[in-house]
């Protein structure tokens, strides 16, 4: 019998298949748990010890956290405490935000502390506005205090920033100062004063000449405004408003129609007129001319009443050939017909002075004519060389008071008369100078006689014969002579009465 054909044989066959398959299947189940058990496992352990070693940096960053700021709050307490000022620490704490404030201990030195701590809690609080809640920041506000020179300190609130930088481990700083500085005069411990910084009213108003120079140059067409420039109210030492800047001043204009409320003045520019003991002296060093040599002899030659078109050329190639420079006070009725003659003066190196309008005795006149004859003068010179006079000579020598506040202007006398107004002869005119002449004078002479211009030539000779250096009389006191005095040489000074 065929066994491959017997049913039996069949069955146990197929059985046997089943049986097989079924080992195999768990067999594999088998496997799969098994490999399931191990990637787990796997998984669990490179989970767990990434875990731990985040645990370890998390507290490692903690520790480094800690650490810087324990470092940078000991830095900003031990500097705090090297400052001059001394202060005490008030500290405010707002989730991440740390404030630590520092007021002054001696708040009697510094007479605007009250706007300064306002101002201060103002920039403490903008910063705590626009700083993330998220991030940790330290905010130091305090009274920062900058020394200008021996007379001078400024004091202004200051605040400085801490943020932490999560990627630099490490605090990135920023400092925001105030807009207003106070500054105080450490001798009398009282704000800073126009009086500190010039001392006199006869130099605030030597002040406002440049200033008035300043608002021509500084304007597209002085001549349409150079009657509000003239007509601007004085700046005064007590009602005059500034800023104070170690190398400049900010003053602020009394209302006028110039355009302009506030003009600023390089220290250099007024260096004659601010007291040394109020300004750094860097700004000012080297801007006076030296002092004239003790050991020299000088002298100065200056001529009225012009200019003359016969008379003042003629001059003028004389003192160009002798290479004189001399000053000018002219009329400003002959400056508005000599326009070009006014501006040869200029050109060729001589001092343009004024000598008033028509050559009243000012003495004799009301206010508003001795400010019109001062003014009609201004505005023709400027007009003709773009420059304002700055020095005066009142006719026949007549001022008073009341007739140098409105003139505004240092008061040219002279020391040496040369009467050639007088005698109209040039020989005299030699004579009387070389009989008269003595060091640091100032003579007078007029340059609209023929006589004097004949006589030049050998007076300049004579002179330097003599060993006298001629120089204009600005230059010969020093650029540094203020209104409100009278002037008859370098050392002879004296206050108008």
């Amino acid at each position: 019998m065929d066994r491959k054909n017997h049913p039996r044989s069949t069955r146990n066959s197929r059985r046997e298949k089943k049986k097989h398959i079924f080992t195999k299947k768990i067999a594999f189940a088998s496997i799969l748990g098994v490999s399931f058990i191990l990637i787990c496992g796997g998984v669990y352990a490179t989970y767990a010890v990434q875990h731990k070693h985040d645990e370890v940096n998390e507290v490692e960053e903690d520790n480094q956290y800690e650490e810087k700021e324990t470092a940078l709050l000991e830095k900003i307490r031990k500097a705090q405490k090297q400052e001059v000022l001394e202060s005490s620490e008030q500290e405010k704490i707002d989730g991440n935000i740390q404030t630590l404030i520092y007021e002054p201990v001696a708040t009697d030195i510094i007479p605007q502390l009250p706007e300064i701590k306002t101002e201060l809690t103002a920039l403490i609080e903008a910063t705590k506005k626009n700083s993330s809640k998220e991030t940790p920041i330290k905010i130091i506000g305090r009274v920062k205090a900058d020394k200008i020179n021996e007379q001078v300190i400024g004091y202004l609130p200051a605040v400085d920033t801490y943020t932490w930088d999560q990627e630099k481990e490490d605090w990135s700083e920023k400092t925001e100062v105030g807009k207003n500085t106070a500054y105080v005069n450490k001798k009398t411990k009282q704000p800073l004063t126009l009086q500190d910084i010039f001392l006199s009213e006869a130099n605030i108003l030597a002040v406002q000449q440049v200033v008035q120079q300043k608002l021509l140059d500084e304007s597209s067409d002085g001549n349409a405004i150079i009657d509000a420039v003239l007509n601007m109210p004085n700046l005064s030492l007590d009602k005059t408003t500034f800023t104070y800047y170690s190398d400049k001043i900010s003053l602020n204009l009394p209302d006028n129609s110039t355009g302009k409320n506030e003009i600023t003045l390089p220290y250099k520019d007024i260096a004659g007129y601010v007291n040394p003991e109020f300004v750094d002296a860097s700004f000012i060093k080297d801007v006076l001319p030296a002092p004239l040599d003790p050991n020299k002899k000088y002298i100065s030659l200056t001529f009225d009443d012009g200019p003359n078109p016969e008379t003042t050329p003629r001059l003028l190639d004389i003192l160009k050939e002798k290479g004189v420079k001399a000053t000018f006070f002219m009329l400003g009725q002959n400056v508005v017909k000599h326009e070009s003659l006014v501006q040869r003066v200029a050109q060729e190196g001589h001092e343009v002075a004024s000598h008033s309008y028509s050559h009243p005795q000012l003495t004799g006149l009301d206010a508003q004519r001795v400010k019109d004859e001062v003014q009609k003068t201004d505005k023709a010179i400027y007009h003709a060389i773009g420059k304002l006079p700055t020095d005066f000579r009142p006719p026949y020598g007549a001022v008073n008071k009341d007739v140098a506040a409105i003139i505004g202007k240092p008061i040219i006398q002279w020391s040496v008369d040369s009467q050639d107004w007088q005698s109209h002869n040039a020989q005299a005119i030699i004579k009387r100078i070389d009989d008269t002449a003595y060091n640091d004078t100032i003579v007078l002479m007029h340059d609209i006689h023929p006589e004097t211009v004949d006589a030049v030539a050998t007076v300049i000779d004579h002179l330097r014969g003599e060993g006298y250096e001629i120089l204009p009389s600005k230059e010969l006191l020093g650029k540094k002579a203020k209104p409100l005095h009278m002037y008859y040489g370098s050392k002879d000074e004296r206050p108008v009465q």
